[in-house]
């Protein structure tokens, strides 16, 4: 996750003071949504009090949680120097107070402050860092799977679990509950293979016995055999 202090530092420094005039206060109550994946990019935000869910929705549908941040912490520094939509959905998680800072006018800071340039070039080097760090573990779990690794898969998703990046650790855990599912629906679709198999096999069986018993010389024998059983009781 892109460190949080690095631009909060600098909203606190002398060459702050005309950003945090700029900044305007945004209160949310429990689970009132801040922004929606797709909308506009044109904000940042620092987290004063309560916290802030980041989360977005897989193909089924379903909610998957990417972070919880804490008050100090700071996001949506993208959308400052980037005009795409926000790559996900923002809700506050208790009562919540944040501080607003638009694009417009830190753009407008930054053009006074070299060292405001700088924190951004830093803050963008770092999620293109984090970035890489996600794909690398992505890929790897991905072929794990894929190989059929599970427990190997399992093992290293939980240590990252324990790691102090909670965003990493909230992918880990949504990655997690991916190969549970995929695990027991292999382990389901063997069992129901198995299980056709013994039907087909069944009913090969019985094909075979009845090719072998509508043959002529079948017929024959057992037309032998009744004729022999109805002799012998006549000789009793």
């Amino acid at each position: 996750m892109t460190n949080p202090t690095i631009l909060t530092d600098v909203l606190l420094s002398d060459e702050g003071v005309k950003i945090r005039n700029a900044m305007e206060t945004v209160q949310l109550d429990d689970g009132e949504i801040l922004f929606n994946r797709g909308d506009p990019g044109d904000a940042f935000y620092v987290i004063d009090a309560g916290q802030i869910r980041i989360f977005t929705f897989d193909e089924a549908g379903r909610e998957l949680t990417l972070n919880t941040l804490e008050a100090g912490e700071a996001f949506g520094e993208l959308a400052l120097v980037d005009d795409s939509p926000r790559s996900a959905s923002a809700s506050a998680a208790g009562t919540t107070a944040l501080r607003r800072l638009s694009q417009e006018d830190f753009l407008a800071s930054v053009h006074t402050s070299p060292t405001l340039s700088q924190i951004v070039t830093r803050l963008l080097s770092q999620r293109a860092r984090h970035m890489t760090d996600y794909i690398e573990r992505l890929g790897y779990w991905a072929r794990l799977v894929a190989e059929g690794h599970y427990d190997q898969a399992m093992s290293n998703i939980q240590d990252v679990g324990e790691t102090s990046d909670r965003a990493l650790a909230a992918v880990a855990d949504a990655v997690e509950t991916m190969v549970k599912a995929v695990r027991e629906r292999e382990e389901r679709l063997k069992k129901e293979v198995a299980q056709l198999r013994i039907q087909i096999d069944e009913e090969k069986r019985k094909k075979q016995v009845e090719e072998i018993t509508e043959t002529d010389y079948f017929q024959q024998l057992t037309k032998r055999a009744k004729d022999l059983r109805q002799a012998s009781r006549g000789q009793e």
